[in-house]
């Protein structure tokens, strides 16, 4: 078992895959619960993560409007992406193309 970062439950985080760009460090993500959610790029994230169309992600749901924004907690590489994917840890609603 990998020492992976792993959505908490608790916290209100999931998997989302991103869909498409707003521009202005927003993007659209299809999340594990089969919503589509605007998601917001944190400004410690903005220079540091650079996602990309595809992408794997853990986004945490704002509190209000918690069904259409979030904001983004974790991007995973391809390889990470792979382990998930192998070790079954990725929810079967989540169609991740490798």
């Amino acid at each position: 078992m990998s020492k992976l970062r792993r959505p908490y439950k608790p916290r209100g985080e999931m998997f989302a895959l991103v869909k498409e760009f707003s521009g202005g460090s927003r993007l659209v993500a299809v999340c594990e619960d089969n919503k589509t959610r605007m998601v917001r790029i944190g400004g410690r994230l903005k220079k540091k993560v650079w996602v990309r169309w595809g992408d794997l992600i853990i986004i945490k749901k704002w509190v209000i409007q918690e069904d259409a924004k979030a904001d983004l907690v974790y991007r995973y590489t391809k390889t990470q992406k792979e382990i998930l994917k192998r070790e079954g840890l990725l929810p079967d609603s989540m169609d991740v193309k490798l």
